[in-house]
């Protein structure tokens, strides 16, 4: 197994993984990340992304947004947007693996604080790992969103 910086020829494994993933559906009206915006997080110089691969194919893979890191501000907070491993590879640390190293990854770009959201309507399995690893729960919303063309 390895972990390594995803890069813009991982987009079409990487998409297809996001998609389908039940977990990450959040939007009434799209299926998954907008297919542009998903191609500049992984060139994002301001975020970590990271995939885990085996037998040359992508198991997993972490994105965070540290979009504040440059602000002058003492405080500095990245996003956690995306951490999934396929099924067939769960509970075998490899979700802890991942972000351990973009934790690191974030440190490195000046980061101090990490925030996330996690699907609060599947197994509960993400909000148990992100307590894991120190998150602490905050508040509650519902994500709405409605397309206007």
């Amino acid at each position: 197994m390895e972990i390594r910086e995803a890069n813009i020829s991982d987009f079409a494994e990487l998409y297809k993984l996001g998609e389908n993933t039940p977990e990450f559906k959040v939007s009434a009206t799209e299926k998954f990340m907008d297919k542009d915006e998903f191609t500049w997080a992984i060139t994002n110089p301001q975020g970590v992304f990271l995939t885990a691969k085996n037998e040359n194919k992508i198991i997993g893979f972490i994105y965070a947004n540290g979009k504040d890191a440059d602000k002058p501000f003492k405080n500095k907070y990245a996003c956690l947007v995306y951490l999934v491993v396929k099924r067939e590879f769960r509970r075998r640390g490899l979700a802890k693996k991942l972000y351990d190293e973009c934790e690191k990854r974030l440190k490195k770009l000046g980061v101090t604080n990490i925030y996330g959201w996690a699907d609060d309507e599947g197994s509960g399995a993400i909000i148990k790992f992100m307590k894991k690893q120190g998150f602490a729960e905050g508040q509650r919303y519902v994500w709405m969103d409605k397309k206007i063309l």
